[in-house]
């Protein structure tokens, strides 16, 4: 698939293109492309959006852009759409349906575990995009997936069939979701507040540039409360690969200071405040065994990429749900 460059310049009114576009790989499956026309470079993503919940989403994510952008948070600037639009993606009269464009912004991807200048940057960004975000319920948007245990079951029981996991790896994902499963509920008992926030502050959408760390990427926007956000990432941030490595408690508290110093408000010290960790974790081979149940392309590199992440999380989540207790201390 490809983009009518020309047609986007227009639409967006970036001049004359110069190149043809470029493909970025690893992104979503509309495709991503770099543009470069006669104003700048720029990054062109597409959607075909296919469940009604989507429309809202786009919305939001662009609500929570403007948001972020007032508060003085380094982001790729968007380019307003004019026509009919959801957030900043504008409606096309052909495929992808769908695309928005944002400035080119240059820079690297950090190296994890992070510099203690980035464990505060993280602290510092929750703080201010939770001051200018908006409340939310945690069915808006993309809501906040927990699936029922009954439909794990039923996943597994069907990737177990067709070898996607063995035995061991379904029993033990399967225990881990139930223990992480009774952990987010706990949580969505309090009264802890939701807010709009970006869900996805991994390293992978954090751009080093010559002006500053820059988030990139809200299409997964969505409802959570900025201190789980918080613990969430700074947990991330905080070691190679959480579950097989330790989070540096220094970081995590470096992270967790510049979030107070910064205004942002404090949830509990316990499990509770690990709810959006274990949320977003088993969203992971959540996800991905739903695609692999509905693909047919059982021979491609994708599938087996996709079988290795069911597998990776299956020895993961185990550890990072038995972990939680430990974890508490790292926020005191």
């Amino acid at each position: 698939m490809t983009i009518d460059a020309a047609l986007v310049a227009r639409m967006f009114d970036l001049g004359e293109v110069c190149s043809s576009p470029l493909l970025l790989p690893g992104h979503s499956p509309a495709g991503t492309w770099k543009l470069h026309t006669t104003t700048g470079r720029w990054v062109v993503k597409t959607l075909r959006p296919s469940e009604g919940w989507e429309f809202e989403a786009m919305q939001q994510a662009g609500d929570l852009e403007r948001a972020v952008l007032s508060a003085g948070v380094l982001t790729p600037r968007p380019v307003e759409a004019c026509g009919i639009s959801g957030g900043y993606w504008l409606a096309m009269s052909e495929e992808p349906k769908y695309v928005r464009v944002s400035e080119w912004l240059e820079g690297t991807q950090p190296e994890i575990p992070a510099s203690e200048d980035l464990a505060a940057w993280l602290g510092r960004s929750v703080a201010a995009m939770a001051a200018v975000s908006l409340p939310v319920t945690v069915d808006e948007g993309r809501g906040y997936p927990l699936y029922p245990l009954a439909v794990w079951h039923e996943w597994l029981d069907k990737a177990y069939a067709m070898e996607i996991v063995t035995a061991k790896q379904r029993a033990q994902l399967l225990a881990a979701v139930a223990d992480g499963t009774q952990l987010v509920e706990a949580g969505l008992a309090t009264d802890s507040s939701f807010l709009l926030c970006h869900r996805d502050i991994n390293h992978r959408n954090i751009l080093l540039t010559a002006r500053g760390p820059a988030l990139i990427d809200f299409d997964h926007s969505g409802p959570e409360v900025p201190w789980w956000e918080l613990v969430h990432f700074a947990l991330l941030l905080a070691c190679r690969s959480l579950g097989d490595d330790e989070p540096d408690p220094r970081l995590v508290k470096t992270a967790v200071s510049a979030f107070v110093e910064n205004g942002g408000e404090v949830g509990t010290d316990d499990e509770i405040a690990f709810a959006g960790l274990i949320r977003g974790m088993m969203e992971w081979p959540a996800c991905r065994l739903m695609t692999l149940l509905g693909s047919a392309e059982t021979a491609s590199p994708t599938w087996a990429d996709t079988v290795a992440q069911v597998h990776e999380a299956a020895e993961l989540l185990p550890v990072m749900v038995r972990s939680v207790g430990r974890w508490t201390a790292l926020l005191r």
